[in-house]
């Protein structure tokens, strides 16, 4: 006989036990699926389009001008393999060209922008400063000459940069141009040392600084890089527009500290919005408010201000781009040091 089972349900517990105990391996197993996709879109800047793409309920991973695979990764409508490192561009209509379909296209057109109204009155009169700029002078103790270079990365990556480079019975005129060409030069290594080794199928970097005089006597020289900068996936991921100044004080050679001569306050906020509206029309200035505006003007990073044949340029790059006013008077707000 065989003796009294107490227990009667335990492997009956015990299989349910291991049951469960899978179910939840399984589970975990899958979260750590999907967060480990979402963590390779994110790395590969594929996460916004991605969401975009799903937030419509019954996504069929379509969009109107691709679809995107099991791995997350968006390939537009008839292409192939040899279209992978291809850049184009989006038309007013939102459909997709490569830039090698015309053969007559060329890709540095994408860098003319307006940079202000011509309507305005003050820029055709010359009231105002506007770009493009060459306010080169001769007869002074330095020259100044323009150098043109390109810097191409296979199929990727084009960047085209114009720089000043002065040359004549100055104080230190290496340290001169070798803070001029820092600018670009920090570019091309940004691109080598921290971007090209992390690139994906069909990244790149399409870039113009173009690098001018804005005003040159001599006492003082100023140069002004005016930035456009495309990254990502067909040029399509982020930009930047940008304005870079550097004033020197020839007499001795010495970079100014561009965050050191104005006197910010409340009033000059406020003037400055002022002055903005009349010469820039719809200001960009009306989505930031006088705190935003006054550390925009107190930030070296921010911060626009190079001397010009009308006085002086002031103004601050925001994520629209930027925005500057001309002030002739501009001795009224100089530090006293």
């Amino acid at each position: 006989m065989y003796p009294e089972n107490n227990h009667s349900g335990k492997g009956k517990h015990i299989a349910i036990g291991v049951i469960v105990t899978l179910v939840f391996i399984g589970l975990f197993a899958g979260c750590i699926a999907v967060v480990m996709q979402f963590v390779e879109l994110s790395r590969n800047g594929k996460l916004d389009r991605w969401t975009e793409a799903h937030a419509e309920e019954d996504y069929d991973g379509t969009s109107e001008y691709g679809y995107y695979d099991e791995d997350g990764y968006f390939h537009y409508y008839g292409e192939t393999e040899d279209d992978d490192n291809r850049f184009g561009y989006y038309d007013e209509d939102g459909n997709f060209h490569y830039f090698d379909e015309d053969e007559d296209y060329d890709p540095k057109e994408r860098f003319d922008r307006p940079t202000h109204d011509e309507d305005i009155e003050g820029y055709g009169t010359g009231e105002y400063f506007s770009f493009p700029a060459d306010n080169r002078v001769e007869g002074l103790a330095y020259s100044v000459e323009i150098m043109e270079d390109e810097y191409h990365d296979g199929t990727a990556t084009d960047i085209y940069f114009s720089y000043p480079v002065v040359e004549g019975d100055v104080p230190n005129v290496d340290y001169i141009n070798d803070t001029i060409c820092a600018e670009w030069e920090s570019l091309l290594d940004y691109y080598e040392e921290d971007y090209r080794d992390y690139m994906y199928s069909g990244d790149g970097i399409l870039a113009q600084l173009d690098g001018c005089v804005t005003y040159m006597s001599e006492d003082i020289l100023s140069v002004v890089y005016r930035e456009t900068v495309y990254y990502g996936e067909y040029l399509d991921y982020q930009s930047d527009f940008y304005l870079y100044c550097l004033n020197f004080d020839m007499k001795n050679g010495q970079l100014l500290e561009n965050t050191g001569m104005l006197d910010i306050d409340e009033e000059f906020v406020e003037d400055f919005r002022e002055r903005s509206r009349k010469q820039n029309a719809d200001s960009v200035l009306d989505y930031y408010d006088d705190e935003d505006v006054m550390y925009f003007l107190e930030d070296s990073y921010y911060l626009i201000l190079f001397y010009c044949p009308q006085g002086m340029e002031i103004g601050m790059n925001v994520d629209e781009g930027w925005v500057t006013v001309t002030y002739p008077d501009y001795g009224e707000y100089l530090k006293n040091i």
